[in-house]
């Protein structure tokens, strides 16, 4: 949550309700991509990770399940090839998903979008 309220505080967060996060700030030291339905602020319906970092290599356990979110942009995550459990699991507004970057992946963990009524 913190790292979220830092970056609104940076304007990343535009009228059009998108929220755009830097994806090196949600990544820990060994290369994983982390963010949880609990660190979303209230209204949003699409995320957008950009800044392209290459030392993400893997998506922690939980990566937006069950959030509200419409519409979810992942892009300069080419060297992820690893992709954790409930990826984007139980997100039943979910429509529209760009997962263009995954290009290199390995390794799709349990429960890869599952549940996800309206895609």
């Amino acid at each position: 949550r913190e790292k979220v309220a830092m970056l609104l505080e940076k304007g990343c967060f535009g009228s059009d309700r998108i929220l755009c996060l830097d994806t090196p700030t949600f990544a820990d030291d060994a290369g994983c991509l982390e963010f949880q339905k609990e660190w979303i602020p209230e209204g949003v319906l699409h995320i957008r990770f950009a800044n392209p970092d290459p030392s993400v290599t893997s998506t922690a356990d939980g990566f937006l399940k069950g959030s509200n979110v419409t519409r979810v942009e992942l892009f300069g995550l080419e060297n992820v090839v690893s992709i954790g459990d409930s990826f984007l699991a139980e997100c039943s507004s979910l429509t529209q998903v760009d997962l263009t970057c995954l290009c290199h992946v390995a390794d799709i963990s349990n429960n890869f979008l599952s549940i996800c009524e309206a895609l």
